[in-house]
């Protein structure tokens, strides 16, 4: 495809597969799930299936064919999308669907427990950290688009830090700092015109966490059918069509939706 060729050169050395890779197998589409825990949160299900199997068993109940492989990687950052990821990134690839930034928010979150004089030092640092991700989440856009494939964007979802008593007076501020760090990822992806699911709509009950930051079993169905849903709606995806219409960086960028869970 268009701005790929280099992954055809001669003599390439063979590269490391990803933790769950099918190919297309004859498959019209291939969605490939890039990020952290969100989507490869196998070891939080109890056993059950994870993100991905979810999502691919979404797509066989509904006669739709479609090979789902996860590049993403518990634990994850957002610079890992670019150094490690997409280098596994299958050649026959048709979507990517992108959720990362918990991590690096989760080490960012440590600022909450710095001591300012007022309001105004504590909005000052939270900027400072607020800058830090947005250059960070940019940077990985901006090489993900030069892969020239439709790219659905997840936002992050609350964590439940309610879990433990002893930070359940911290859910609230948690919260607040986590939303100054999604509307970076809010303005850096409308930049581009691309479609966003914003997952603090999907991940709403109890039930839904495994741990304070893991989805469980429930969860991760909540989040692959959701995803499922942007993927057949969202126009500018293209995933009915039998041939995908890549936007050159020459084209009209479309406006960017943010799908919430209750509109789907």
């Amino acid at each position: 495809m268009g701005g790929r060729t280099s992954n055809l050169k001669a003599k390439e050395p063979e590269r490391e597969l990803p933790f769950d890779w099918k190919g297309r197998n004859g498959c019209s589409k291939h969605v490939v799930l890039l990020g952290d825990s969100t989507i490869d949160n196998k070891l939080y299900t109890k056993g059950g299936p994870c993100v991905t199997e979810h999502l691919r068993g979404i797509f066989e109940e509904k006669k739709i064919e479609c090979a789902v492989s996860m590049c993403a990687v518990d634990g994850a950052v957002i610079e890992n999308i670019c150094e490690k990821q997409t280098k596994n990134l299958p050649r026959d690839a048709t979507h990517l669907v992108v959720s990362i930034g918990g991590n690096n928010a989760l080490r960012a979150l440590g600022v909450l427990r710095r001591k300012v004089s007022d309001v105004h030092g504590a909005l000052l640092l939270m900027r400072e950290v607020q800058k830090t991700f947005s250059d960070t989440y940019g940077r990985m856009l901006a090489t993900l688009i030069q892969l020239k494939l439709p790219i659905l964007i997840c936002l992050q979802y609350n964590p439940r830090v309610s879990h433990f008593a002893q930070f359940k007076m911290e859910q609230k501020a948690a919260e607040a700092a986590l939303s100054m760090l999604v509307d970076t990822i809010v303005t850096n992806t409308s930049s581009y015109g691309l479609p966003m699911l914003d997952l603090r709509t999907v991940m709403r009950d109890e039930k839904d966490w495994a741990n304070p930051i893991e989805p469980s079993n429930a969860g991760g169905q909540k989040i692959a059918a959701s995803i499922a849903k942007v993927l057949l709606r969202d126009p500018t995806l293209n995933f009915t069509k039998t041939s995908l219409e890549v936007k050159t960086s020459e084209s009209k960028k479309p406006t960017s939706l943010i799908y919430v869970s209750q509109r789907l």
